[in-house]
């Protein structure tokens, strides 16, 4: 099958003759891919350093297509269905499996890792329980942008966004926009994008973002008092994270506000602990997300109160991997997400 693949670290190129996955399981599905978007974990494993994504590997987890042929036992889904893919699930035994946290199962299978062939494929294989159906009205590119946004939905709707709330994002990439995208869904009071990029900026405002802050050259407190009446913001989401940004968010968040992180962090961080106490915040965190998230995103996209329209940068064949790969690492034109195509 044709595949974008990652031979070796910073070996990555097309090729028309990778193993095409086979159905082996009464519950599997197989999936003719038509779109996989890139995330920043492909460039992570292009460089040798993600931890689970390692090469030789078919890559890619931001998945729609068509099911093409299914297993004895599936029927939720048929042949012809148009559907994206939820790419992960858990062992089902385990105490997490069993208390509906199977995002964070200890012997989780995530695609496009582990031997199980990724959405940079031509065909990928997976558990009935993981597809979702697409909407007719909806675009294959829509159904791929599902994934990145479903990060931002499971933080949303688990930080009990009201109409009254105020709402500041820290990154205005990808998983920052999911954030903006789905706290929309709940109509808060106010929300705040900041970040250094103006390129980024102006897609958030495209996207729907009234404030927006350029960081390094604006003072972001000042903004977020000025905005609140001197209180700060009723939570932070932190779809960057480095110590200055683990300081500002807790400098500006108000007093038994919330911190919700779900960008990827490096051990070993300082944490504002004092200010932390004082001001009794409370700090979670979040990994990917479940079924949940992804039927909410597809229904909000299927009744027209989400668009994701301004999202894709970059569109590239898959033949062309290994130019796409380049443009998501190095960047010689602002990305916010490369998209594939078969």
């Amino acid at each position: 099958m044709r595949a974008g693949y990652f031979e070796a670290v910073r070996v990555a190129y097309f090729r028309d003759d990778a193993p095409e996955p086979q159905i082996e399981k009464a519950d599997d599905v197989k999936i003719r891919v038509r779109k996989c978007g890139i995330c920043g974990s492909e460039v992570h494993a292009y460089h040798g350093v993600h931890p689970f994504r390692i090469p030789p590997i078919v890559s890619g987890h931001e998945v729609a297509g068509d099911v093409v042929e299914v297993g004895s036992g599936v029927t939720q889904v048929k042949v012809g269905d148009r559907v994206v893919v939820e790419p992960h699930y858990g062992c089902g035994e385990c105490w997490y499996c069993k208390h509906g946290l199977y995002n964070v199962c200890t012997n989780k299978k995530v695609l496009g890792a582990g031997g199980w062939s990724g959405g940079l494929g031509e065909y990928i294989v997976t558990p009935e329980k993981t597809v979702v159906h697409l909407a007719d009205n909806l675009s294959y590119e829509e159904g791929a942008l599902i994934e990145p946004v479903a990060n931002g939905m499971y933080a949303v709707r688990n930080s009990h966004i009201t109409p009254d709330s105020t709402i500041c994002i820290i990154g205005a990439g990808p998983i920052g926009m999911g954030d903006l995208l789905c706290a929309k869904l709940y109509d808060p009071k106010l929300i705040i994008m900041a970040d250094i990029a103006d390129f980024n900026l102006e897609k958030a405002r495209e996207m729907g973002c009234e404030h927006t802050v350029n960081s390094r050259r604006e003072n972001l407190k000042e903004k977020v008092l000025e905005l609140t009446d001197g209180v700060g913001v009723d939570m932070t989401f932190l779809a960057y994270g480095d110590e200055p940004t683990l300081v500002q968010a807790a400098d500006i968040t108000r007093r038994g506000g919330q911190l919700i992180q779900h960008a990827l962090m490096v051990d070993g961080l300082a944490f504002p602990y004092q200010v932390h106490q004082q001001h009794e915040l409370d700090f979670k965190a979040y990994n990917m997300y479940q079924r949940e998230d992804f039927e909410l995103i597809c229904k909000a996209l299927e009744e027209g109160r989400m668009d994701l329209s301004h999202f894709v940068t970059q569109r590239y064949p898959i033949e062309q991997f290994k130019e796409a790969i380049e443009m998501a690492d190095k960047r010689p034109e602002p990305v916010l997400k490369v998209m594939m195509e078969f």
